[in-house]
């Protein structure tokens, strides 16, 4: 009886075991599904709409940082027209400093956290109309 218990014991852990590893697998395998998907979310339109209510004030409408507020403001809001971002060398480190603010990542504490306010889609959406501001300065002549 003790050999039939402990082989079913034994069963049952080895068992357990090869779900675990399995389920860990193919939530890893998920996960890393999530991140490339999440890089790929986002619309400039859609983002567009969301930066003119919640970004302009600061931003401006050109994305230069001259808002209305922004000019007030120091240090300055980043000039999205140039495309340097201080504090995200990527699009993943973008969506945590729009997500938890600026000073989550080390830098101003004006940057406000947009993580409680705007959805995940809104966030990426903005991210896409930011990245799309790039190089889009009108010479002055």
């Amino acid at each position: 009886m003790r050999t039939v218990t402990t082989f079913g014991l034994a069963a049952l852990l080895l068992g357990g075991a090869a779900f675990v590893l399995t389920e860990s697998a193919a939530n890893a395998d998920a996960a890393a599904g999530e991140k490339v998907a999440s890089v790929a979310k986002g619309d400039p339109v859609k983002g567009k709409q969301v930066y003119n209510l919640y970004c302009l004030p600061c931003h401006g409408d050109k994305g230069d940082g001259k808002g209305p507020v922004g000019v007030t403001l120091q240090p300055p809001p980043r000039d999205f027209v140039k495309g340097e971002f201080k504090y995200a060398s990527n699009d993943q480190e973008l969506f945590e400093v729009i997500t938890g603010g600026a000073a989550a990542r080390g830098g101003s504490p004006l940057m406000t956290p947009w993580g409680a306010i705007l959805s995940e889609n809104d966030r990426w959406n903005v991210l896409r109309f930011i990245r799309s501001l790039k190089g889009t300065a009108v010479s002055a002549q």
